[in-house]
């Protein structure tokens, strides 16, 4: 499956999260990146970035068929990203998805290749906001492939 990706553009009264939380969903999608994002100074278009992966990667999630992949392998994220997660399936805007229903943010899940792939594809994003010179209105941009497999992990 592939999918042209274009990450979500927020008006500032849109971003839903703090510093502390942009971080965590920052780690959890680019996971051999967690020192550089503990160092790393959130400003808005960073919060907009971290807030735009999510919206994707749940949607993506959805996109695949999460309820297939839940009979194979399920783990629980870490306590900050759980939290992060409640709080996005509560303040998440519904038309801001292609895929996901009101009901299910309130159960968001995220594939883990789904997470691979943000992480692969928008690394050289992240990489710019470490290095203060990502353009304020940059359109993020990427192209995300998943291949079958049976042993997945869902995040959620």
């Amino acid at each position: 499956m592939k999918k042209h990706v274009h990450l979500k553009k927020f008006k500032k009264e849109e971003i839903i999260f703090n510093d502390e939380e942009t971080k965590v969903i920052l780690r959890f999608i680019f996971k051999s990146q967690v020192r550089c994002i503990d160092s790393l100074e959130i400003t808005d278009p960073v919060r907009e970035f971290a807030q735009g992966l999510l919206i994707e990667a749940v949607d993506a999630s959805y996109a695949l068929g999460f309820v297939d992949a839940l009979a194979w392998a399920t783990v629980n994220p870490g306590a900050g990203a759980k939290k992060v997660l409640i709080k996005f399936g509560k303040k998440a805007l519904r038309h801001w998805f292609k895929h996901a229903t009101t009901q299910d943010l309130m159960r968001i899940k995220i594939y883990d290749r789904v997470r691979d792939q943000l992480a692969l594809r928008f690394d050289h994003v992240l990489r710019l906001h470490i290095n203060g010179i990502a353009k304020l209105n940059d359109n993020h941009f990427g192209m995300l492939a998943f291949n079958s497999s049976n042993n997945d992990r869902i995040w959620g």
